[in-house]
């Protein structure tokens, strides 16, 4: 039945048939999608953190509905990103990490919900950060401006940052010998205004020319003042959005906008500084000095990204006032995002699409100012998962209305299929992944409904090494977490627990996992995670009979897997290496996947569905060297 799957490269071609107009089709509503880049649930006002005024988001809040218990499926931009346009969870697709989409066996073969609107009937346009690193399909937009930039950049000079991702010079003690000289993405910690102007002074010894003053897109950016300035990207994505709003339109469109402020550095122009003087910022209630004592090992690592970004603004007795700054720099950021929001909102007001159009506003993941010693994203708690969600626009909906229902970004593309009437099931033919998550509209219309969509959350974590970004074995050991209305509940990959009640604890502060009076609790919240993180049953490995699998496993050396005696896949990992190699095989329907150490080693299709065998996995040797292998668990359909 199986030949060497690894020798073998299918390929398969689809035809994609854009729907002819229905009669319903002068019904269906236009979309004005805008997700911003990193920003937490400060424009939602919550007790606790520091107050922006976000007079735009406000408006559209008072206009429907702000989903007050909102969460990304994984705090982190590109799978969050590609599980929300592709409506697959992390867990589903195994992408957790900063992968390529179009790379992924499942993802590269699933219907984004901006394709399955462009094959439908609408007229497609996009601007700014939507799929992360541009990473937006071909050939499905009737019109797409420019794409994602968080520029503009300090320049020294050089080619090689020409095009930005150079630290602020003024900033440079953050990395100095006493400091942390080998932090990550040095480009992404400093901040200030545009005010502050750069300048990187000749270096020959380095070969660098030195360089003063800002960079965009590899050419000078200009700027004299906030009134004598070249726009910053997020201006001219929100100018481009609106130039579509303006334009006459004979179908339904669906304009998917992104701002890329608030994600790091912290550049703005000067005048949203000055809104927050240094004195008069609060230092957020979640600011508890041996916070993480009581919390997972493995979630409260300190020697992750996250903390040692929060401990670069201490560690500097000289400067005592870092934190604050670094602090109004991000809410800066979040008032010169509403603004963009503002100038988009203000255009779909004036034009004659005001009264048929869905708004959707929200973020990809939350972010962290403090709170749980983490000045970033990439954990399982709140403010790393929490994001803003407001909706208006939908006849008959309420207007100033809030909804505690947990729910997330996995139910984009379901609840976009359901307003704009489009095929349901769109990875059929595909993929063939029924979608995971539920529409909101129920939801839209009374926030009090009961509606079809789990009672919790889930969001999915990278673990071991997820802050780094040279090493990608910890997508295979991944952390999850689900949020109820009172409770969050987190089980890491190697068995660690937490357990929060928020109406008794809003900041995190007590871990209730051992205390023997909330096991009930956490139990039931355990049997809904493992639900929704695995989709079924896992087993011990026994070579039961099945017809579809999926198996992970670690090996050494080489091993084959073999389905009904008939070779599946053989795996070679460096034998004089004493680390484990990571496999996954998944078998479903007809269709073989194979990931080696996390990246796709083969894809392919058979011409008739499994049938009921058994799996066999044999380590094999060679040259008399033993090899081992161990099966971690496996999934049977």
């Amino acid at each position: 039945m199986f030949t060497r799957f690894i020798h073998t490269i299918v390929i398969a071609f689809f035809i994609i048939q854009t729907a002819p107009a229905s009669a319903e089709e002068g019904t269906r509503p236009n979309v004005l999608f805008i997700i911003v880049d990193d920003l937490n649930d400060m424009p939602l006002h919550p007790s606790g953190k520091p107050y922006v005024p976000t007079p735009n988001f406000d408006r559209l809040a008072a206009r429907g509905v702000s989903f007050t218990n909102a969460h990304c499926n994984d705090p982190i931009c590109a799978p969050s990103r590609s599980s929300m346009l592709t409506g697959l969870y992390p867990q589903t697709s195994s992408l957790y990490w900063f992968e390529d989409w179009r790379q992924n066996a499942i993802l590269s073969q699933s219907v984004t919900v901006t394709e399955h609107l462009a094959t439908h009937g609408y007229d497609v346009f996009t601007v700014g950060k939507i799929y992360h690193g541009n990473q937006d399909p071909v050939g499905f937009y009737a019109g797409k401006g420019a794409g994602g930039n968080v520029g503009p950049w300090p320049w020294d000079g050089t080619k090689q940052y020409r095009r930005g991702y150079l630290p602020h010079p003024d900033q440079m003690y953050f990395y100095a010998d006493d400091a942390d000289p080998d932090m990550d993405y040095k480009w992404e910690h400093t901040f200030g205004p545009l005010s502050k102007i750069p300048n990187y002074p000749p270096n020959p010894q380095k070969d660098v020319p030195g360089h003063r003053g800002w960079m965009l897109s590899g050419q000078p950016y200009h700027y004299v003042s906030d009134q004598d300035r070249d726009l910053m990207p997020d201006e001219s994505h929100a100018q481009w959005a609106k130039s579509v709003l303006e334009r006459k339109h004979d179908a339904p469109f669906a304009l998917f906008t992104g701002f890329s402020r608030t994600h790091t550095p912290l550049y703005a122009p000067q005048k949203y500084f000055d809104r927050f003087p240094l004195d008069q910022i609060q230092v957020p209630k979640g600011l508890m000095q041996g916070d993480l004592e009581d919390c997972a090992p493995s979630l409260a690592n300190r020697s992750l990204y996250a903390f040692r970004r929060f401990q670069m603004l201490h560690q500097h007795p000289d400067k005592p006032g870092l934190y604050k700054e670094w602090l109004q720099a991000y809410m800066a950021c979040v008032s010169f995002v509403d603004e963009q929001v503002g100038t988009v909102l203000d255009a779909l007001e004036e034009s004659e699409y005001a009264n048929n159009t869905m708004v959707i506003l929200t973020s990809d993941h939350g972010f962290h100012v403090g709170g749980k010693e983490a000045l970033y994203k990439q954990t399982l708690w709140d403010s790393g998962t929490r994001i803003p969600f407001i909706v208006s626009g939908l006849k008959g909906m309420p207007e100033g209305a809030t909804c505690d229902q947990p729910v997330s970004l996995i139910d984009v593309y379901p609840t976009l299929i359901d307003v704009c009437k489009l095929p349901k099931d769109p990875h059929r033919g595909r993929s063939g992944y029924p979608l995971d998550g539920h529409s909101l509209k129920p939801l839209f219309m009374n926030p009090k409904a009961t509606w079809d969509g789990p009672s919790v959350a889930i969001t999915a974590l990278p673990g071991k090494d997820h802050s780094q970004h040279t090493v990608h074995t910890g997508t295979l050991y991944p952390h999850f977490s689900v949020r109820s209305k009172d409770w969050r509940y987190s089980l890491t990959s190697d068995g660690q627990e937490e357990l929060y009640h928020y109406p008794s604890d809003p900041n995190e502060f007590i871990n209730l996992a051992t205390t023997p009076e909330h096991q009930k609790q956490k139990a039931i919240l355990k049997e809904q995670l493992v639900e929704l993180r695995d989709g079924g049953p896992w087993e011990d490995f026994d070579n039961q009979m099945v017809k579809g699998f999926e198996l992970i496993a670690e090996i050494q050396g080489a091993v084959e897997f073999r389905f009904n005696s008939d070779l599946l896949v053989e795996v070679n990992a460096n034998e004089y290496s004493p680390l484990w190699t990571s496999v996954r095989i998944r078998a479903a329907g007809n269709r073989s996947q194979v990931w080696v150490n996390n990246r796709v080693l083969l894809d392919s299709t058979l011409d008739s569905d499994f049938k009921l065998g058994t799996i066999e996995m044999n380590p094999l040797t060679k040259d008399g060297r033993a090899r081992r292998a161990r099966i971690k668990r496996v999934l049977l359909n």
